[in-house]
């Protein structure tokens, strides 16, 4: 933006409508940009969306940040407050990927409860229709990815977000764990704190519910064995896959576990992994680490240069506790510095401030150790 005879017609009319909520120390345009420092007063955030609402007519938003002390609007490119989308990327785009995520979810589970079967058949135990096992998978795969993104997108919608449709992402079966890399979605920047937190919250929050649940059933439908019969598989077919089950289960598993007589370990059942895997996921947006879930709600609360700190000491400990190609992507995403909220001033409420302590027991719930983790060498099992 320049500093022509239009500019300054718009950079009068945002100052009045500055003035019309704020108090104002100073007032100048800087490269262009129309830069107001206001001076602080009550029910700040009531100011703020009136004056986005004025600013939103027009089909401009702005930004309130705190430097020195001093708090500054600023409108970094009087950008359109609601950017058009076409339908091929409101509609269409996240249909296409969500058929195709299935299709590689489907196969991935294909895959794994026809070895699952194989299995029981060695033992000769039962075996389950391997279509209607695969469509579980599935289901389950997908249901756990869903719920996480629909929990971000209530948020959304509650505080008058716009947000895009879940943005699957296919995997390669076989080589990608459940056939996925997730999901995504695409949002506009939250107007405040609060609302980078809630939305923050939601995703996991909704994810870890449904992950417990897949879980729950997953873990109880698994096949107990004996030493005898752990020898006679790997005898034959190798060692197989093994993992360590998130902190809720090793707590609760003896009640949830099936026991059977001179069972020593356990042949997961293909929902397990669905679960496990929906855990760990949850587990690994959990952490207070840039823009991941959990970054967001440590910004909303901490603030930009506590929440950087945070990042760093985490990112440590997800090294640590073993996921480390994990870790190593937050690295590389921790160099870019956190948006934050367009009212990056107004403090979370207390409220949420309890409920993001509350939180750190969801990521204490779902802790799960990579299986080349180095603490594991500290513990005794």
């Amino acid at each position: 933006m320049v500093n022509t005879p239009e500019t300054a017609v718009s950079y009068f009319e945002i100052l009045d409508m500055v003035k019309s909520e704020f108090q104002l120390k100073d007032s100048y345009l800087r490269d262009g940009i129309p830069t107001f420092i206001i001076i602080y007063g009550p029910n700040i955030e009531e100011k703020m969306n009136r004056l986005r609402i004025m600013l939103h007519e027009r089909g401009l938003d702005i930004v309130l940040q705190k430097r020195n002390g001093e708090l500054i609007l600023i409108d970094g490119a009087l950008r359109p407050a609601v950017r058009p989308t076409s339908i091929f990327s409101s509609v269409t785009l996240p249909i296409i990927l969500f058929i195709a995520t299935v299709i590689s979810v489907s196969i991935s589970g294909y895959l794994e409860v026809r070895s699952y079967i194989t299995l029981l058949e060695f033992l000769g135990k039962p075996t389950p229709s391997i279509l209607g096992l695969t469509v579980l998978f599935t289901i389950s795969v997908m249901g756990v990815l869903g719920l996480h993104e629909l929990g971000h997108m209530i948020a959304c919608r509650i505080h008058h977000n716009k947000a895009s449709l879940p943005l699957f992402i296919p995997g390669i079966p076989g080589v990608t764990a459940i056939g996925t890399f997730g999901a995504v979605i695409r949002q506009e920047s939250p107007r405040n704190r609060n609302q980078l937190f809630d939305i923050g919250l939601a995703g996991p929050l909704l994810g870890f519910i449904a992950a417990i649940i897949v879980s729950y059933f997953g873990y109880s439908w698994s096949v107990p064995v004996t030493q005898l019969e752990y020898l006679r598989v790997v005898s034959v077919m190798g060692e197989g896959q093994s993992f360590l089950l998130p902190t809720i289960f090793m707590v609760l598993g003896r009640y949830i576990l099936p026991h059977a007589a001179n069972s020593v370990t356990f042949f997961f059942h293909p929902i397990a992994w669905a679960g496990w895997v929906g855990t760990l996921i949850t587990f690994l947006n959990a952490f207070p680490i840039g823009q991941l879930d959990g970054g967001h709600i440590s910004r909303a609360i901490l603030g930009r240069k506590w929440h950087r700190l945070l990042s760093y000491i985490m990112i440590g400990i997800m090294v640590l506790v073993g996921w480390w190609p994990m870790a190593m992507l937050a690295l590389f995403l921790v160099r870019t510095t956190h948006p934050g909220p367009l009212d990056d001033v107004t403090k979370v409420t207390t409220s949420r401030k309890i409920v993001g302590i509350l939180f750190t027991l969801l990521f204490i719930a779902c802790f799960t150790f990579a299986p080349g983790s180095p603490l594991l060498t500290l513990i005794p099992w």
